[in-house]
């Protein structure tokens, strides 16, 4: 985030936190009035974002990854609503409540729905916050109230097909889809979006060198990067991993038959040989592994 978006993103979330009913970004809202309640609201405003920031980094986001500044407001009104309780990003009483925040987040960056006119969203979320009181963050009323509009947070098996398992290493929604299909993880520790086919290895010379046939270098060299070839790994895993094969990687490191059951379930993997020659078909049925928990988790 640079100063001046990261000044933007301070003073809209102000007027939001502060209860004003006009939260549009502008000038006249930013009379002596207003200042002086925002001013008196201040440490409440201060605490109640780094209260936020700390839980969307203890999902697995970054400044770089997030997709929309906008997003953390309506979090960071709830935090504030329940009065910050200082054990709430790693209570293990206020767990299931992380999971909805965490779960209507991704689904709002997947969705996008912070693009265009942020304050269609923000103001009627607040609401549903404010007659929530005091109860977990309300995911499935704020799921109703923009159902059927082009601000829904819901999925179809179409947005599965041909937006989610399409998409490719290096985006953003690509970590967001990631985090749905791995739930468990502790992001307290750092972990990698790694290719599990080492994509260096990707080149029309070495795929040739070890018998990958002329008519299927393009389709392998154009698949390295989807995200059935995307795995979360742990950052010290991924350093060792490298540009180790994968069939090779994997028997190292997964030595008898159940940790390789395990590790296979965990990353939605088919049983069967990880060799080049069967990349294509891991590829395909992984991304219908994935697929079925997609649908569990969306539909």
């Amino acid at each position: 985030m640079g100063d001046l978006e990261l000044i933007d993103f301070v003073l809209k979330a102000a007027l939001v936190l502060t209860d004003f009913s006009d939260i549009a970004f502008k000038v006249d809202n930013f009379n002596k009035s207003n200042m002086m309640k925002i001013e008196l609201n201040w440490d409440n405003i201060k605490r109640s974002i780094k209260q936020t920031v700390n839980l969307i980094s203890s999902f697995g986001y970054s400044g770089e990854t997030l997709g929309s500044n906008n997003a953390l407001i309506p979090i960071a009104y709830y935090l504030m609503s329940i009065g910050m309780p200082d054990n709430f990003v790693d209570s293990n009483s206020t767990k299931d409540n992380r999971n909805k925040i965490k779960k209507w987040l991704v689904l709002s960056l997947l969705k996008k729905t912070f693009s265009g006119q942020p304050d269609n969203v923000i103001r009627p979320i607040r609401e549903i916050i404010r007659e929530n009181k005091v109860l977990d963050y309300p995911i499935d009323k704020i799921i109703e109230k923009f159902k059927g509009t082009n601000k829904s947070i819901q999925f179809t098996e179409d947005d599965i097909d041909e937006y989610l398992l399409k998409l490719k290493y290096g985006i953003k929604e690509t970590l967001s889809t990631l985090m749905l299909l791995y739930p468990s993880l502790d992001f307290s520790n750092k972990f990698h979006v790694d290719h599990m086919y080492p994509k260096s290895k990707f080149k029309k010379s070495y795929l040739r060198k070890i018998g990958v046939p002329e008519d299927k270098l393009d389709k392998y060299i154009n698949t390295i990067n989807d995200i059935s070839n995307l795995q979360l790994l742990a950052a010290q895993l991924n350093e060792e991993k490298l540009n180790t094969d994968f069939d090779e990687w994997f028997n190292k490191q997964y030595k008898n038959e159940s940790e390789k059951i395990q590790y296979r379930k965990i990353n939605y993997l088919p049983e069967m040989d990880y060799s080049y020659a069967n990349f294509l078909e891991v590829m395909d049925e992984r991304r219908k592994l994935m697929k079925a928990e997609l649908v569990k988790i969306l539909l």
